[in-house]
């Protein structure tokens, strides 16, 4: 509660101590002194423990440090402005605030801080100008480790603290209520608001960051992935942990242990998990904090990670996909959403192609780029067999359905299992109805399984995009490769041994001139078409315009190719056909249309999706009725539609492409049989 005491005009609690919070300010850390700074009811508690564990608490063998044990800060965080200058002496009035203190933070001063074994650690409620001096200095010293949790649920945090408010969330005769206070410019709650803590603390981390002597730490990461945090927290600190110190850790930090162990953590803790808001308060109410805490903190690259956990509900999820149709309009029945990447394992909004920014659309390599070797090859970390693999894939992408189809055509389906995500979310890839794929299988969970949660499972600290598809080791717990091509030639050759109808997708005697042949209409196809439509989002049309002629050319130079070879390197499929005739299969019904695509040549490459004229190229659409045909089962027309969601090539007032028709094409006879045969 508000005690209308203030610091440097910030609100301060009962305990403050403004000589001991002046002095602190002038503190000259030495250089491997640690301060913890956290945003009230940020996880303070638990973040104060696994340093203090890891610095002096337990010794290499996991065992715990006797004379550690009645230190100054072993049961809890001691703040340096709680603490006296002076000795304490004599017995404090009952129920007094200098008893109340006491009962926090005991007879400590703030000698007892300084005087601590070094590495000394300092957790403080303290941010912005009022840290040590010698700490924020470009040149200074010493270790910053900034807490901090979503500030929907630091409110509910605070609200329950150590009972509920005589004012109660609203507000009533005591006063304004808990929601008011904590939205208020001016909060008067301890150490003022919320909002403010977090802009300040941005500006510390972001002139530190250079140094390397600042750690952010978020609740939830505490929360989701506690091993990698402790990890994490150690590498920062500078120390080696043994497998037995690590373990303790985990143990003694665990929330049944804190709790019993008695000291500020038996006084504080409080057991509310991520989203214990939405318990609370209405949907107005939590709009009304939203706009806050846009305004607040729109710019705060402390707070974009906290999003996520404060939204209500999941944006855009799209419907099952054996709901989903070729008449749907995903422009007025699906609801928008933004997209999403992973940095430092967190969700955070992805600006790749972010609308209007103008730039040229560049997409960043892969990042798991591991290999599955052959059954027998010793040494190697991922061994093809039955059973150990998961595929995810997506209707959508096409360079997700090639990886699709080669397992179709090689026989793999009970070596190799697999999901089909139902579509893209704020979140990003959506299972709806959840995955087969163990750990995940089975489990029961309050709505979708997402395909980044496959992601943070891999790598917890991971900065990578959530894409399609992905091979996962089911043994060992992790992601083989995200890279689609990559995929395809291990199904073509690592897997080829176990497949039911073997095909040399990847023939080595010509590899050399497949990869070549794949680059090229990688560069100039499969990718160009993501360049033209994102080029208009990013209002770059020169970027735009360079990759539909680079599309136009390219079909002109397949059609030429085509009349007289049955496929790309001649009379046999390989892997290449297999990306290409995925993205033709969609070109009609997509790109064409939703990316704004236009050629020399009027209507598509199967048809005019429109008007039902046929091709302008009769050798490639031949071509691709041939390969549609072998692969057929594992094409998600409906996903097609999923496109509209963005792309930007038709106004709300067009009618889609009948997807329709362009289906009755690609199944129409390809008329191929003697293509390509010796006269």
């Amino acid at each position: 509660m508000p005690t209308g005491r203030r610091h440097e005009n910030v609100p301060v609690p009962f305990f403050f101590q403004p000589p001991t919070a002046e002095t602190f300010a002038t503190l000259q850390p030495a250089a491997e002194d640690v301060v913890l700074a956290s945003m009230p009811k940020g996880g303070t508690t638990w973040t104060h423990k696994i340093i203090h564990l890891l610095l002096h608490g337990l010794d290499d063998d996991g065992q715990p440090v006797p004379e550690a044990a009645a230190s100054i800060g072993a049961k809890g965080q001691v703040y340096p402005e709680a603490l006296p200058l002076e000795p304490v002496t004599g017995e404090a009035e009952p129920g007094s605030p200098e008893a109340m203190r006491r009962g926090f933070m005991g007879t400590w001063r703030y000698d007892d801080l300084l005087t601590q074994t070094a590495p000394r650690l300092f957790s403080t409620h303290l941010f912005g100008k009022m840290l040590p001096s010698g700490l924020l200095a470009p040149t200074g010293s010493g270790k910053l480790v900034v807490v901090l949790r979503n500030v929907k649920d630091v409110l509910s945090s605070l609200h329950f603290f150590r009972g509920v408010p005589k004012d109660d969330w609203l507000g009533n005769e005591h006063g304004p209520g808990s929601l008011e206070r904590f939205l208020h410019a001016d909060c008067p709650n301890a150490y003022g608001s919320a909002f403010t803590w977090m802009n300040e603390m941005d500006a510390v981390v972001q002139a530190l960051q250079p140094s390397g002597r600042v750690l952010v730490v978020y609740y939830e990461d505490l929360v989701r992935c506690l091993p990698a945090q402790v990890d994490r927290l150690a590498a920062f600190l500078g120390l080696s942990l043994t497998p037995a110190k690590r373990a303790a850790v985990l143990h003694g930090v665990a929330f049944d242990t804190m709790k019993k162990g008695g000291g500020m953590a038996g006084m504080l803790l409080r057991k509310g998990g991520i989203g214990d808001w939405k318990n609370h308060l209405s949907a107005e109410h939590w709009a009304a904090f939203d706009a806050v805490f846009d305004e607040r903190c729109g710019g705060c690259a402390l707070a974009e990670p906290l999003r996520t956990h404060q939204e209500p509900s999941v944006g855009g999820l799209p419907p099952p996909l054996a709901e989903q149709t070729t008449a749907d309009d995903p422009r007025v029945s699906y609801a928008k959403f933004t997209r999403h990447t992973l940095v430092e394992g967190r969700l955070v909004r992805d600006n790749l192609i972010a609308t209007g920014s103008g730039g040229k659309f560049t997409r960043p390599s892969s990042e798991f780029m591991g290999m599955v070797e052959p059954p027998g090859t010793d040494g190697a970390k991922h061994v093809a067999e039955a059973g150990r693999y998961h595929l995810f894939v997506s209707g959508v992408c096409p360079w997700a359905s090639s990886v699709r189809c080669a397992r179709h055509l090689m026989g793999l389906q009970s070596i190799v299992s697999m999901d089909v995500a139902d579509g893209q979310s704020g979140r990003g890839w959506a299972h709806i109805n959840g995955t087969s794929c163990p750990p995940w299988a089975g489990q029961d969970r309050d709505g979708p399984f997402f395909l980044h949660e496959v992601y943070q499972a891999s790598d917890p600290l991971g900065t990578c995009r959530i894409t399609m598809p992905v091979l996962w080791d089911k043994h060992l717990g992790c992601i083989v490769s995200n890279d689609s091509w990559s995929i395809l030639k291990m199904f073509s050759t690592s897997f080829a041994s176990l497949a039911a109808t073997p095909r040399d997708l990847y023939p080595a005697a010509l590899a050399p001139q497949v990869e070549e042949r794949h680059s090229h209409i990688y560069r100039n196809l499969l990718n160009a078409v993501y360049i033209a439509g994102i080029g208009i989002l990013k209002q770059n049309e020169e970027s735009r315009a360079a990759a539909e002629a680079n599309i136009a050319v390219t079909l002109d130079e397949l059609e030429a190719s085509l009349q007289g070879q049955r496929f790309l390197m001649g009379a046999e499929l390989t892997a290449v056909d297999l990306r290409l005739c995925m993205t033709l299969l969609r070109f009609d019904a997509c790109y064409h249309y939703g990316f704004g695509i236009r050629t020399a040549k009027t209507g598509g490459v199967l048809c005019d999706a429109t008007s039902g004229a046929p091709s302008a190229y009769p050798s490639l659409a031949g071509y691709v009725r041939e390969v549609y045909g072998l692969v057929a089962p594992e094409v998600d027309w409906a996903a097609f539609r999923q496109y509209y969601r963005w792309a930007p090539g038709v106004t709300p007032e067009q009618p889609l492409p009948d997807v329709e028709m362009v289906k009755a094409s690609a199944e129409q006879p390809h008329g191929r049989e003697g293509v390509g045969a010796a006269s």
